[in-house]
This record gives structure tokens, sequence and C-alpha cells, in this order.
């Protein structure tokens, strides 16, 4: 729904539209990155240690088209191509994203220990979007 709201008026801020993003999919029954997919992609990374093609074997199911918009987004929408000016780089993109797009379970030290690992994963993605999606 459209709700009459003028977002070319406005003048938000990097921090205003990351935060109004982070609190929708927190809002989400489960994260953009399904658990059941989780463990198999943290798999595949320690396994081909950063190869598009290791990861994207496992990569697919019900949240593909969801998450290659929003992550497509975060890459090409001039969010990482700006970097330079808004310091939004592909890192520091996946560093304020990835809780929010993986939600792993911190009640468990596997899900502590892999959290510079799904970090990167989510890297990965919004670095080689046109490649996954």
């Amino acid at each position: 729904a459209d709700h009459g709201l003028d977002l070319a008026e406005k003048d938000f801020t990097v921090n205003t539209v990351a935060g109004a993003m982070k609190s929708f999919f927190s809002e989400l029954p489960e994260p953009l990155v399904p658990y059941t997919m989780q463990v198999d992609l943290v798999e595949a990374h320690s396994e081909y240690a950063r190869e598009p093609d290791g990861v994207k074997a496992i990569w697919g199911g019900p949240c593909w088209h969801l998450s290659g918009i929003v992550l497509s987004s975060l890459s090409h929408c001039r969010v990482s191509h700006n970097h330079r000016v808004n310091l939004m780089t592909s890192e520091n993109l996946s560093i304020c994203f990835w809780p929010t797009l993986m939600r792993p379970d911190f009640s468990t030290m596997d899900a502590l220990t892999a959290t510079r690992t799904y970090q990167t994963i989510i890297e990965l993605f919004i670095q080689q979007c046109p490649f996954f999606f």
C-alpha cells in the first residue's frame, strides 16, 4: 500500500533507512535466510572458502526471490556502489544486516563461534549478487 508517502520528498539518512529495514526484517516470522539453510551455508562456506559456486549449489528454496531482491538492493541500488560517500561497503552492509537477515540462535556455542562466518556469507551474497540472483 502506498499510504500517500512520497519518499523522494523526504530526506532520510542512511541510518534511518537501515533501521527501518532491520525492523521490518526482524518482524518476519522466519529470517530471510531460513534456519534450515544456515547450517548448510556455514558448511558450504567452510568447504569452499568463499567460492561462490559452492554456496550457490545449496542456495535456493522459498526465500530465493525475496533474498535476491533485498541483497540486490544493498548491492546495486547505489548503496555499496556509493561506498566512498556513504561508507557502506559490502563488508559494512553485511556487518549491519547479517544478524537481522539470518537471526541465528545465540544460545548455542556453534552460533556464537560462527558469527564471522555468517557475516562473510552475507558479504559474499552482496558482492556476488548477479552471480547468485
